[in-house]
């Protein structure tokens, strides 16, 4: 395989402290994992950590390492000593490496001693986490090694980027960068980088300038930012399921078709007017209109649900559709997205619901103490991947896992209103 320059100084870099802050796309991984392919088969009985922010992540670098090593150092393969789906490789030489979800406590990879410790996309990985992860370093001396797409200007990765302390060596590329400057060859040919560029440059005009900075330019922007805090998720998310219904009971539902995208079913009970809790949470992958509606009938049912709140623009629009040609849920189903809705059923004029009218209703309940949520891992990290940015007194919000936040906000957005459901209700 034909590196890039850049991609050839870290793989030659002695450093015991690097970081490779990146656009995506470049090969940042990549080169770490043909480091660490080298790393194992050249030094007997080294031992590398990878920790990523989620376990198919950590899983998908596993399985990169060892394709450098399958194709550089078969010899040194051994089928038996082989367990991939348990995200750990083993070499005839003793040399070892293993993978783990970090989480958001750093707690499962406690208790580990290693000689390299390898965080990947180490922005997304929530700061106090990154103790229980360096302290495995501390009797061998080891190196630390880091790679990702910024996330705002915040966080350990942020301050080992700024290296006020010298100790780190730090590999800054652009997309755009890596781009026009990787040479011309049989793996790279003209019309690979045209279409790259072409790409780009349509990235470029669907994102705005503070998203694509981040995304492509690897920029840490103060204007972008993630919308919950790990202090606030943690202080927020700390509900065991109970079954127990204490009030008004309100569904947010977030839809997706069959490709791996979530759907998101979120019920939340509101209590008294600030009190509210969520009760219930449930995703499902790659289900068809009517399975989809058959979850929300039976959740609709097992909760008493006053209220659905759904989106029906996009792939939401069948499922919407199905609930309200529903006896038990027609009356109860209400369209929450970008679209007008009338004031009542009489009135002509209109009142817009905002995507950022939900998620600032969401932060809101949040901040106030108003609102408890279910300890669960998967609305931690969708809360964690919400970004919010300001570009000319316009709010944006976006991020890679936000279905069950999305749900969340509709849920909640249907409780906060309460009584004046039905002036947002046309159908």
């Amino acid at each position: 395989m034909l590196f890039d320059k850049w991609q050839e100084e870290v793989l030659e870099c002695k450093s015991k402290r690097i970081l490779i802050c990146k656009g995506r796309q470049i090969g940042g991984t990549t080169v770490l994992a043909k480091k660490a392919s080298d790393r194992l088969a050249n030094n007997p009985h080294e031992e590398i950590m990878v920790v990523s922010i989620t376990e198919e992540q950590a899983q998908h670098v596993i399985m990169m390492v060892l394709q450098f090593l399958e194709h550089d150092y078969k010899q040194l393969l051994s089928r038996k000593l082989q367990d991939t789906t348990k995200g750990k490789i083993l070499l005839k030489n003793g040399s070892s490496i293993i993978s783990k979800a970090i989480g958001t406590t750093g707690a499962s990879i406690r208790g580990f001693t290693k000689g390299v410790l390898w965080i990947n996309e180490g922005s997304r990985i929530p700061e106090f986490a990154f103790e229980a992860s360096k302290a495995m370093l501390l009797t061998t001396g080891g190196e630390l090694w880091m790679d990702s797409t910024p996330f705002g200007k915040q966080g350990y990765f942020y301050k080992a980027y700024e290296n006020k302390n010298g100790i780190w060596t730090v590999f800054y590329k652009t997309t755009v960068d890596v781009i026009n400057e990787r040479p011309i060859s049989v793996n790279w040919t003209e019309k690979q980088r045209k279409e790259a560029l072409e790409l780009l440059e349509q990235e470029k005009n669907e994102m705005t300038e503070l998203q694509f900075g981040q995304e492509y330019l690897g920029l840490f922007l103060e204007d972008l930012k993630r919308m919950f805090s790990d202090e606030l998720i943690s202080k927020v998310c700390i509900l065991k399921r109970d079954g127990i219904i204490r009030g008004k009971t309100y569904m947010g539902i977030d839809c997706a078709g069959m490709g791996k995208d979530l759907n998101t079913f979120e019920v939340v009970d509101k209590i008294h007017k600030t009190s509210i809790r969520q009760i219930e949470n449930i995703t499902t992958t790659k289900k068809y209109v009517h399975e989809t509606v058959n979850t929300a009938i039976e959740l609709f049912s097992k909760f008493h649900v006053r209220r659905i709140g759904v989106d029906d623009g996009g792939v939401g629009w069948g499922v919407f559709s199905d609930l309200l040609n529903n006896t038990k849920t027609r009356t109860k189903t209400i369209a929450l997205n970008n679209a007008s809705r009338p004031l009542d059923k009489d009135d002509k004029q209109h009142k817009k619901i905002l995507k950022t009218d939900m998620y600032f209703n969401l932060l809101n309940l949040m901040e106030k103490g108003e609102l408890k949520l279910l300890d669960d891992k998967e609305i931690k990290d969708s809360l964690a991947s919400v970004q919010i940015s300001n570009e000319d007194g316009k709010w944006e919000i976006w991020g890679k896992d936000t279905h069950i936040a999305e749900g969340l906000t509709r849920s909640l957005w249907l409780a906060k209103q309460d009584n004046a459901l039905d002036l947002y209700c046309s159908y």
